[in-house]
């Protein structure tokens, strides 16, 4: 038996029969009403014909959220077994059972996230609390809505992931909150781990990932297909190059950038883009199978309205 496997005990028990309970309520509710209001309105059903599957849409995503009400205190962050003997997993079970029941109804998903007043109505009745004012896609992964806090403009891009839980081999959950400043923007397909903060008017580009507890600063940017590790920061208006690396607990200051295929080792701080405090700060660039010693990053800034740019070949001499 894995370590999230639904035991036999009786908060398994509990579990599974909960679960179907719920499921029935889910969809058999919504189609109960459906059903009750053709009949009685018999001489209205070619306009029912049409106005029965928003009807039964909104039915489903009302009793989905009542029915995730009492779970919700438990969708918080934190470290938790992945044990349903585990009262707070417990209920963080239930909660995802029905928000994913409306998330993977595609049809009714997408029909909450088109009407601004259903958008309104699902989003608030799961958790969530922050500025209506952003746009997500059907099939942008968002979970934990509790969890999350978009400021106005924030736009999170198709097939992107808000992961606010991340799974640990360990048999545990790591869960945390997500918060996207106003005017961000995440990318398609681009990766957001627990503990993830971005600015306003910060930027993950396509493909981007970004590590557990990183931070992206003001106007900062990160390219397509580069990779934030956990801890990072990023200063106002730091810029990471496509296909980069930076590694865990490391900083880049206000202004810094690093050129496309940056490799940047974990811990390393680059406090502003100067030449003399880049003497003291190695990089590497790794170019298909092996290191190319003529390219490296380099760095610029503006200072006094001059943008300072300063090739790593010279001042690392890889």
């Amino acid at each position: 038996m894995t370590k999230n496997a639904t035991s036999t005990t009786w908060p398994g028990v509990l579990f599974n029969l909960l679960s179907g309970i719920y499921l029935c309520l889910i969809v058999g509710l919504p189609s109960l009403s459906a059903l009750a209001l053709f009949r009685i309105a018999a001489g209205l059903r070619v306009l029912l014909v049409v106005l029965l599957p928003m009807e039964w849409s909104v039915c489903f995503v009302m009793v989905a959220g009542l029915l995730s009400l009492p779970h919700q205190f438990a969708v918080k962050p934190g470290k938790f077994r992945r044990d349903v003997s585990d009262p707070k997993y417990f209920h963080r079970r239930l909660y995802g059972l029905c928000w994913t029941a409306v998330y993977y109804n595609k049809p009714v998903y997408f029909l909450c996230l088109s009407m601004p007043s259903l958008k309104w109505l699902t989003f608030r009745i799961f958790g969530y609390r922050g500025s209506m004012n952003f746009t997500v896609y059907p099939d942008t992964w968002i979970r934990d809505l509790p969890l999350l806090t978009f400021e106005s403009g924030a736009y999170v891009s198709n097939r992107a992931t808000l992961g606010t839980n991340i799974v640990l081999s360990n048999g545990f959950l790591l869960v945390n909150t997500i918060t996207l400043g106003s005017n961000s923007l995440v990318g398609h397909l681009a990766m957001l781990a627990p503990g993830v903060e971005l600015e306003a008017g910060a930027e993950v580009a396509v493909g981007g990932g970004v590590g557990i507890g990183a931070r992206l600063g003001r106007d900062s940017f990160v390219g397509p297909c580069s990779v934030i590790e956990h801890g990072v920061r990023l200063g106002t208006k730091a810029q990471v190059g496509a296909h980069s690396y930076v590694g865990s607990g490391s900083s880049l200051g206000d202004d810094v950038r690093l050129s496309a295929g940056s490799v940047i080792k974990p811990r390393t701080k680059i406090a502003k883009p100067d030449t003399k405090h880049l003497r003291h700060f190695k990089a590497e660039t790794q170019w298909g199978t092996g290191r190319n010693a003529a390219t490296g990053a380099w760095a610029s800034a503006s200072d006094a309205g001059a943008s300072l740019e300063v090739d790593s070949r010279r001042l690392f001499k890889l």
